[in-house]
């Protein structure tokens, strides 16, 4: 290997840009005691890439798409002078991905750095800028890419002309290597080019091979329960992301095993799904297993009903808007209803009026909004994304009290990240589907009774720990409201010669909170008990 020589590899596919790269590169002023050469390649992009790499016996290689010009004539002393910086550098760019979009397209990241000219008018791009000689990015842009050592460049999996870039910047990575943008002055490189394709194919094989080193890992969680056919359709849906690193953990308390039977083909052929079979578990058993279920590598999780869906694209949109939003604590997102067969209805989820586009909400304004409509418009678990480190103790609740009690819980954990930061809604398009259905818990007569016991419990927990209520006056006009609900309840469980212990529980809650009204606003409520009933119900 020839320490004192650089060679310039250019893929040609037109004679005239080739020649003026190379009368270009004719004119750049070559570091003291250095050679260069000028290899042009042609026919398959990354094979012809190998191919002149192996015949150069440069140690340092530059890869230039002929599209290039270069504008510093002095950008080679700036290059050696970072690679001598630091003997882990092993590819240098101009510009590249700090934190690669979950859709691998390097350009349209949301976090970049380094600069460049672009198109025929010489546009100048910068991006985040930095004082070191050189800024650790997960790829770098393919129009220009300097190495010091060699590695294959992966012309098995990447015969077009992108992403075999991006795969050759991670390939150095797990090679023990850095990636960096360096630090210039001014752009060292033009590239001429107004358009550039984006070879979907590749971008998928770059994304199921390399996903798991780029992009955190997303738990998804599915507690199920007697209903394999809802079960497998969630179970596709959750598979079928188009964001890979995940994985799938099934809590089955069935009482039957069509589920395990259902689910070996699915364990045969997709390493992501952790199965697990609880024969002896109650419904709360199996809620709460699937609730505290940890794995400390993920640093996401979403929990998906056994009877809901995800669409394609959730995870991708929403793991790319919390890795380019460190304040927001909750992505959620409008979400279709659909009914046993999965048709979707024309009915909507309630939401308030001023959640009419994508918007960032202030987390006190989100949450004010859940409690004074009296609504849970943010969604049940499947809907929102979250990430697990605005958990608390990794379990979804508010408070100990919660602990194995699981009505609302949804509504409790959103408190509880709102607590923590801003809330993103998606307004746009559903990315996910609530399934409606005659077997839900929701359908069962004493349902609303543990609902808005629920929603008494929350209230008490928010003005105790002076968040989401501003006044005395706010939080009166929220019990007031809540009262007239829950009258509502107890009249609609009349007409329906329906009095379990639920509702014993819930006029007791009732009247409690009709004391507080009159007591400086203490509220102290009676302990929980639904009988039976409630420990065979299911949460949906």
């Amino acid at each position: 290997m020839n320490r004192r020589k650089i060679a310039f590899i250019i893929h040609k596919t037109n004679v005239d840009s080739f020649d003026w790269l190379v009368k270009n590169l004719k004119s750049l002023r070559v570091p003291k005691g250095f050679t260069t050469e000028i290899l042009p390649v042609e026919g398959e992009k990354f094979a012809a890439y190998n191919e002149a790499m192996k015949k150069s016996d440069a140690q340092y290689k530059i890869y230039l798409d002929e599209k290039v010009a270069v504008q510093d004539k002095d950008f080679l002393n700036g290059l050696l002078k970072i690679f001598k910086s630091d003997k882990k550098i092993g590819i240098v760019g101009v510009s590249g991905a700090i934190q690669l979009s979950t859709h691998g397209v390097c350009l349209e990241s949301a976090i970049r750095c380094g600069k460049v000219f672009l198109g025929d008018k010489k546009s100048p791009l910068k991006w985040t800028e930095f004082k070191e000689i050189c800024k650790e990015v997960d790829v770098v842009d393919g129009w220009f890419i300097a190495t010091q050592y060699d590695l294959d460049w992966q012309q098995e999996n990447f015969h077009g002309t992108s992403f075999g870039d991006s795969a050759q910047c991670v390939e150095f990575k797990r090679a023990g290597y850095k990636v960096v943008v360096a630090n210039q002055h001014d752009a060292w490189i033009w590239y001429t080019a107004n358009k550039w394709a984006i070879d979907n194919p590749s971008r998928q094989k770059f994304l199921d091979l390399y996903s798991k080193d780029i992009y955190p890992l997303v738990s998804i969680i599915i507690p199920t329960f007697n209903r394999p056919k809802y079960f497998q359709l969630a179970l596709e849906s959750a598979l079928s992301q188009t964001y890979r690193n995940i994985e799938v953990v099934v809590s089955d308390n069935s009482t039957n095993d069509e589920t395990e039977k259902l689910i070996q083909d699915y364990l045969a052929d997709d390493s992501r799904i952790k199965y697990f079979r609880h024969k002896d578990f109650t419904a709360n058993d199996n809620w709460n297993f699937a609730r505290h279920y940890n794995n400390p590598n993920a640093e996401y999780v979403n929990w998906l009903m056994d009877d809901d869906l995800f669409y394609p694209r959730k995870l991708e949109v929403m793991v790319e808007i919390y890795r380019n939003n460190p304040d927001v604590s909750l992505v959620t997102s409008v979400r279709d209803v659909i009914d046993e067969e999965g048709k979707v209805s024309t009915q909507r989820m309630p939401k308030p009026e001023t959640l009419n586009r994508n918007m960032k909400v202030n987390g006190e304004d989100a949450g004010r909004m859940m409690f004074f409509t009296g609504k849970n418009y943010i969604g049940e678990p499947t809907t929102a994304l979250i990430r697990k480190k605005f958990l608390r103790d990794n379990d979804l609740c508010w408070t100990d009290e919660e602990d194995g009690f699981y009505s609302l819980i949804d509504i409790s954990t959103w408190c509880q990240l709102l607590t923590q930061g801003n809330m993103i809604w998606l307004n746009d398009t559903p990315l996910s589907a609530f399934r409606r259905h005659v077997k839900q818990a929701t359908n069962w007569a004493g349902n609303g009774a543990v609902f808005e016991v629920s929603w008494a419990r929350i209230f008490k927990t928010a003005w105790e720990k002076k968040v989401f209520f501003r006044s005395e006056q706010e939080l009166r006009y929220s019990l007031v409201n809540w009262l007239y609900s829950a009258s509502l309840r107890l009249i609609n469980a009349m007409k329906e010669n329906y009095y379990g212990e639920e509702l014993v529980t819930l006029e007791k809650t009732m009247e409690a909170v009709a004391r507080a009204l009159h007591n400086d606003y203490k509220i102290e409520l009676p302990p929980r008990y639904y009988g039976a009933k409630t420990d065979l119900g299911r949460m949906s």
